[in-house]
C-alpha cells in the first residue's frame, strides 16, 4: 500500500504544479527511488509516459482557460510551459484537433484528460509465476544502444543486430543458446542504455560491450505468448500488482529479458524477466 500512497502523492504534487515547474528532484523524493526508474514504471503501469501525462493535464487545464477567462493565448500558453505561442498551438491543436483560438468558440468540442489515481486491485483470476534465485557474478557480452520512452527504438535494435550476424556471433560464445535484452535503468531524462547481448565465460567480441553484473537475489518471472503484446502486459503486471504486494523492492542493477527460441510471434514463446531485489 505505501507504493500506491506514493505514486497518488506524486499524482498531487503534479496537480499542484500545473502551472510551475514541475521538479524530478521533488518527485525523487516522494517515491524515494531513482526518477528514470519511477518514469519506467509509471509508463507501465499507465500505458502513457509520465512526460505525455503532463502534457496531456496542462493542455486539459489551458482549454477550460481558454473558454472560460479572457486571458490571453500567449498567457496561458506561458503559465503551462511554453515558451510561444507557436509552440503551444501545435501541441494543443494535436491534442485537440483545433487551435486555441478555435477554442473559444461555443459548441466546440475538446478532450480532457482527468486526473489519474492509484488504487490496490487484487487479482486472483490469472496466476504469476516466479521464483527467487541467487546469483553469483555473471559476464554478458553484447552490443549497446540508447534508447528513451518518449521514441524507444529498441525492436528496432533487435532487428539490426538480426540481420547483421550480431546474433549469431552471440550465440557461438554463450554459455546457452538464449539471449537476452538487459536494461541499465532509465535516467531522469527517460533514457536508457540497453543490451542485445548472452551470458558467456569468454572475455567478448571485438567492437562489442563487456559487463560483468555482479552477485545479486533476482526475482524470476514468465511471460509466455507473442513477445507483442506479451512481454510488455507481464512487465506491467509486476510493477502494477507483484511489487507494491511483495517484501522486495528492486535493486540498482540492471534488470533482463532472457529470450527461448526464435519465433517470437508464436503463441506458446517463452521470455524470463530477471529483476534484481533486496527485501524491503
Amino acid at each position: 500500500m505505501e507504493w500506491i500512497e506514493r505514486l497518488n502523492e506524486v499524482i498531487g504534487y503534479i496537480e499542484e504544479h500545473l502551472d510551475d515547474e514541475i521538479s524530478n528532484e521533488a518527485i525523487g523524493k516522494i517515491v524515494v527511488c531513482p526518477v528514470g526508474s519511477f518514469q519506467r514504471t509509471f509508463s507501465l503501469m499507465t500505458g502513457i509516459t509520465l512526460s505525455e501525462y503532463i502534457r496531456r493535464r496542462r493542455l486539459t487545464k489551458a482549454a477550460f482557460e481558454l473558454q472560460s477567462t479572457d486571458c490571453k493565448v500567449i498567457d496561458i500558453a506561458v503559465k503551462y510551459g511554453y515558451e510561444s505561442s507557436d509552440a503551444f498551438c501545435v501541441a494543443f491543436k494535436k491534442m485537440h484537433g483545433i487551435t486555441p483560438i478555435a477554442a473559444r468558440q461555443q459548441n466546440i468540442k475538446l478532450k480532457s484528460y482527468p486526473r489519474l489515481a492509484f488504487e490496490l486491485t487484487i487479482k486472483g483470476e490469472v496466476e504469476m509465476n516466479y521464483r527467487v534465485v541467487e546469483r553469483e557474478d555473471f559476464r554478458v557480452v553484447g552490443k549497446i544502444v540508447t534508447s528513451s520512452l518518449e521514441n524507444n527504438i529498441i525492436p528496432e535494435f533487435w532487428d539490426q543486430c538480426k540481420k547483421d550476424g550480431t546474433v549469431d556471433k552471440l550465440l557461438e560464445i554463450g554459455v546457452n543458446s538464449s539471449t537476452l535484452g538487459m536494461c541499465f535503468g532509465y535516467n531522469d531524462e527517460g533514457i536508457n542504455d540497453y543490451m542485445v547481448g548472452i551470458e558467456t565465460n569468454d572475455e567478448g567480441i571485438e567492437g562489442m560491450k563487456n559487463v560483468v553484473v555482479p552477485k545479486s537475489t533476482w526475482l524470476v518471472f514468465e511471460s509466455i505468448g507473442p513477445v507483442s503484446p506479451t512481454l510488455e502486459n507481464t512487465w506491467g503486471r509486476i510493477y502494477g500488482e507483484f511489487l507494491p504486494q511483495s517484501i522486495y523492492k528492486q535493486a540498482a542493477l540492471p534488470t533482463m529479458e532472457k529470450y527461448f527460441g526464435s519465433d517470437v510471434d508464436a503463441d506458446d514463446y517463452r521470455v524470463e524477466i530477471w529483476i534484481p531485489v533486496v527485501k524491503e
